[in-house]
């Protein structure tokens, strides 16, 4: 995904939904026996969880704005592939050791646990706030004097205070010289 808007993520959901159906089904090379399929449901983890951090990392970095419904969907499908892909996962550990080794178990348990987390402590993403912009972002002057104001109502540092790294406290020494 690339703009992060409600079509292109119900896409990559719709899309995620077919590939779970097609490996449900035994379509397709990579789900013609089991370890295939649990495999293909460690990558669908891994692609679901890389795109829900490229959506954050750009709402964060101010490329995308925020809508609601996005991450609705996003949780939605979040949830629905973890379901699916803890019964596999779970079906797969039955079966592990009977006739044979499972080594796709394995990947989709890490996969898993990953969701897992990503799932279970979700924050909502919002555009970061600090007193410099992270990225080159086009202000207005009204905003431009907001942040000016906050940046000045920041309390100055102690008069002594030095960095810990000593390369940066031989810059800041410097500095104090040239004024």
């Amino acid at each position: 995904m690339t703009t992060f808007d409600l079509a292109e993520v119900r896409d990559f959901a719709a899309n995620l939904d077919a590939r779970m159906s097609q490996c449900d089904n035994g379509e397709g090379m990579e789900c013609a026996n089991l370890d295939g399929t649990l495999r293909q449901y460690a990558v669908l983890c891994c692609e679901f969880c890389e795109q829900c951090r490229r959506w954050g990392r750009a709402i964060f970095s101010g490329q995308v704005g925020f809508d609601p419904e996005v991450e609705l969907v996003l949780l939605d499908e979040g949830a629905r592939l973890h379901g699916r892909a803890s019964e596999l996962w779970m079906y797969g550990e039955q079966l592990k050791g009977v006739c044979f080794v499972l080594e796709g178990g394995a990947a989709l348990g890490s996969t898993l646990w990953r969701l897992e987390r990503l799932l279970s402590g979700w924050v909502t993403p919002k555009r970061a706030v600090a007193p410099l912009a992270r990225n080159g972002v086009a202000t207005t002057p009204a905003d431009a004097k907001k942040v000016q104001s906050r940046i000045d109502a920041l309390p100055p540092q102690p008069a002594d205070w030095q960095p810990m790294d000593p390369r940066q406290r031989i810059r800041l020494k410097k500095l104090r010289q040239q004024r």
